[in-house]
This record gives C-alpha cells, structure tokens and sequence, in this order.
C-alpha cells in the first residue's frame, strides 16, 4: 500500500547546505529543545523509589530467606529477569528465576502458577518480585498472600486501567510497588540492579527497551546508548554467541537488537519453553551459550515458517471482506504464540485495526493490533464482559474468551469500529523529513546524520524525498528475488520487499523515491547507499 508522503520542511537540501544545517534541520523537524543532552546524553538517571524494595531485598538476604523472580515471556521480561537474577545471585544463591510458559500459564502473574512452580522446585518463598508485571494482579497477588505467608515486590511499567494513578500507591496485596509508565521493565530492573551489583547488565535493558518499543528520547535514549555500547565492547557470552549465530557482523545496532536478537528470544516463548532464553542470557561458558543461541536460532526458523503460512491462510480467508468493513477479523486453529505477528502484519499491510483469535478447546486466545486513529484496548473494553482476561493499550491489546463468545465479539466489534471509523480517512502516510537533491548525498552528510541514532520510535531515522530520479539500473536481489537493487547515478539503492516491483519499472524510467541514508563498506571502500522506504511512479 503506497503511503502518503507529509514532508516536515519546505526545505529543499542541495549540495550548498552544510553537515550542521542538515542535523540541524532533523533536530527542529524532532522539535529537540535540549540539543546537548541528546546528543551526548550522560550516564542513565531517574527518579524511582527504590529504598524500600532494596529493604526488602537486603532483609531477604541475611535471613537466608527464598527469594522468585517471576517474569515474563517477551524480550522485555526475560531481560528484567536476567538482569534482577543475575545481580542478586552474584551475592546470594538463593534466588530462583520463573519465566511463565505462553500455553500453560498464560500472560501476567498468575497464583495457581506460583504455586505449582513452588512445588515443583520444593521450595516455600518468603519474597516474590515481579519484574515487567504484576501492576493489575490485585487478584492474583491477594490468592498468594492469603494462601502464604510471603512479602511482594511489584516492579513494573505497564499502565492501569483506570484513570487512578498506582506510581505512589500501594496495591493492598503487596509489599512495595516500584511502577513507571516512562521506561520498561527491564529499565526498572537494571535500576533496581544496579543499586546491588554495580554492574548490573546495561546491555539487556537496552535490549528489552528497543524490543518493547519504548522511545528513544530521554532516560530511554541514554539506556540504548550506553547499553549498545557495553553490548558491542564486552557482550557476555550469551549475547556473544546469538550476534555470531545470527549472521551480525557490525556494531549493533537498535535495528539489530530489535529485528535480529529480539525475535530469536522472543521465538522460543512463542513455540516452546521461554526458559531456555533466560538460560541463554545467563550463561557464563561458551558450550552453555553455544546450545542455546543454538536452541533460540531453530525456534526462530521454525517461528518465520510457521508465521508466512499462517499468514497466507488468513489472507485467503480476509481478501474478499475488506471492502466494507473497517476492521480485520479472523479466527481458526492457529498458533497462539503467533497471532501477535500475524495482527502485526495484516494491520501494516492494509492500515486497518486487527485481531486474530486462536481457537483451541473452550477458551480461545486473541491478539490485535491498531492504527493511531484507533484506541483498541478502549474499544475492546465496551465489550468487557465477554473477556476471561484483558490488557494492552491503544496500539496492541490480547485477551482470552471463552470460544462460544467469539462470534458475537465479532458481530459487536467490527459494527463498533465502523462506526468509529467511518468518516476517517484512512490512509497511511510517512513523514518525511525534507526534500534532499542528489548531490547533497555524501559521506560526510551521512556521517552527521549518524550522530542522531540510536534511531527508534520518539527518533525516527531521517527520511528523505528524491524527485524525479532516472533508474540507471534495475534487478531483483535475495533468495526469493523479494528485493530491490537499483542504481542511481553511481549511488546504489535497496528497497527491501519491493521485488514485485521489478516487472512494473525499468532502467530509463524516472521514479521519485522516500529513503534513508546510510554507508556501505565493501573491500575497505565506504560509498553512500539508500535505503528506500517508498517508490514512487512518475
């Protein structure tokens, strides 16, 4: 779907702008007031109250009492947990890390799951911390504690359902609460951490920030600095062995970190046992590292396939429906631990609102995604009481419903979004940063640019619109001919995902293009490169 392009200056860059003028210019199109500080920002800092939980912890330790770490299944939980476990455990060998199965235990701290990994471990805990959960779980915290004598702590970033603020409150079932909405929550374990090991990781709570999709502006943007840099200076060996099996062969990157490392932890929670990603976070030799990079890197191969057919049966399903309605709906026997990816993708494709039920059994388990003009966790809460479980916020949400309920959310849902939507132009669109000529394209012009990454949401990498560009050359690249190779005036471009296009333009046609700049190092040879977004037919 070919995007509307909003430009966010007039401006037209040529050869005669300087390096500065550029930045500049990026700088006032990101409406940056505080130039030095973002662009050397000093060492992570915020205000969190930490003096408690650290009470808590430290009480724990000298009464030789038993300590969970409970986390989470996605990158950002199993970064908080590692984090957390690997600071205490470096002082205290009591402390157990659990990492909830997608199937078995579902989303958030569940009690029935506490106590049966307690019996399975045989240990009675005496503190349980949650970390990247645990804010909403009134309920679940309150069967604990009534059942058990133990003290909680809840470290977590997600937001409450109601209007009522729990930053400075303390939820009734628990011991301390360590809650912020401006970082994730490997970002308030690392803090937490970092008060017991001073070296605590830094790396994975930039990880865990990148892949939760957190932006890259202030505190956040410090953490990916300086996380990026301890990653690519001394990685530890888990992290070392998944760069190697993934194929990076640069310094990382937030692209990397969020579309390279981030799926391979994600993969095998959404597959199998999400455990075997902590075990791969901690891993302190080479051969325990080696198994599971190993381990994660199949699971994500598995995952890619499992995903592109599944894909392809919904879009056999939808093809005909999306003329009138506002919004994606389909459900079927698909893999739970997929429907995220697979909503993702249907809303980025069509701009459309999306969920993806997977039916299994009397309870079925739903994912969407939206676009901004939606609020679809608001718009899900109107039908609350069809809802076993509920939670997301105004891009994402999941559920669980009970599968005889599927049909009338649908029915209700979709009238719901329609009406929402109905007099909104729906059409995605790209915002551009300026128009660029082609001889402002070069090595120095790039470099500056560099000096804004890391690139992210809050930071978008600088996009530029090239009018009226004469193709030199033309051919399909990659293994399935899914990309683009076009020469430009000696300037090499790539269009990823564009291959289709192969057949529709031809060298000695004149395109306009929205792209990104970067550099390309070959044979000890650095020359600009494009990387474009959008094509254009003139």
């Amino acid at each position: 779907m070919v995007k509307e392009i909003n430009l966010l200056s007039l401006k037209i860059i040529d050869q005669n702008y300087s390096s500065s003028q550029i930045v500049d210019l990026i700088l006032k199109n990101r409406k940056i007031k505080n130039v030095n500080e973002f662009l050397k920002p000093g060492l992570p800092q915020i205000k969190l109250n930490l003096k408690p939980a650290l009470n808590l912890i430290n009480k724990a330790i000298k009464n030789n009492e038993k300590i969970i770490i409970y986390g989470d299944y996605d990158v950002d939980g199993i970064t908080a947990t590692a984090i957390l476990w690997q600071a205490i455990h470096k002082i205290y060998p009591n402390v157990t890390p659990f990492i909830p199965h997608r199937e078995i235990d579902g989303y958030g701290i569940k009690a029935t799951s506490f106590f049966r990994f307690q019996e399975e471990k045989n240990i009675k805990f005496d503190l349980l911390i949650t970390v990247d959960n645990g804010i909403v779980a009134d309920k679940e915290l309150k069967k604990i504690k009534d059942k058990q004598d133990i003290k909680i702590i809840v470290t977590d970033h997600h937001i409450v359902p109601d209007s009522t603020s729990r930053d400075k409150a303390c939820l009734v079932p628990t011991d301390c609460i360590i809650h912020n909405t401006k970082i994730c929550g490997s970002a308030i374990s690392y803090f937490l951490a970092k008060e017991i090991d001073n070296k605590a990781d830094l790396g994975l709570a930039a990880l865990g920030t990148v892949a939760d999709c957190l932006p890259l502006v202030g505190v956040n943007r410090s953490i990916v600095i300086y996380g990026l840099q301890q990653l690519n200076k001394n990685p530890s060996p888990g992290i070392k062995k998944l760069i190697q099996i993934s194929g990076i062969k640069n310094a990382l990157s937030t692209y990397d970190l969020g579309f390279i490392l981030g799926p391979r932890i994600n993969a095998v929670g959404r597959l199998s046992d999400p455990t075997d990603a902590l075990r791969l976070l901690c891993s302190q030799n080479e051969n325990q590292a080696t198994k599971y990079a190993q381990v994660l890197n199949n699971f994500n191969q598995d995952r890619q396939l499992i995903q592109k057919e599944s894909f392809n049966r919904v879009e056999n399903l939808i093809s005909d429906k999306l003329k009138s309605d506002k919004l994606v709906f389909v459900s079927g026997d698909y893999n739970p631990g997929i429907i995220g990816l697979i909503s993702g993708r249907l809303t980025e494709k069509y701009y459309l609102p999306s969920i993806v039920i997977s039916v299994d059994g009397d309870i079925a388990k739903g994912s969407c995604r939206s676009i901004p003009k939606l609020n679809i966790i608001s718009a899900l809460r109107e039908y609350s009481d069809l809802f076993i479980d509920l939670g997301g916020h105004s891009g994402a949400a999941g559920f669980s419903i009970k599968t005889s309920n599927i049909s009338k959310l649908k029915k209700t849902i979709i009238k719901s979004v329609n009406l929402k939507l109905n007099k909104i132009h729906l059409t995605p669109h790209l915002d551009v940063d300026a128009q660029m000529q082609l001889n402002a394209i070069n090595i120095k012009n790039i470099k500056s640019l560099e000096s804004l990454a890391p690139f992210g949401i809050g930071n978008p990498q600088p996009l530029f619109f090239l009018k009226n560009i004469t193709i030199n050359s033309i051919r399909a690249i990659g293994q399935n001919n899914d990309h683009l190779k076009i020469k430009i005036n000696n300037i090499d471009a790539i269009a990823f995902k564009k291959g289709d296009l192969v057949n529709k333009i031809k060298s000695g046609d004149t395109i306009d293009i929205v792209t990104s700049l970067s550099l390309n190092e070959w044979n000890n040879t650095t020359t600009p490169q494009l990387i474009v977004k959008e094509i254009i037919t003139v």
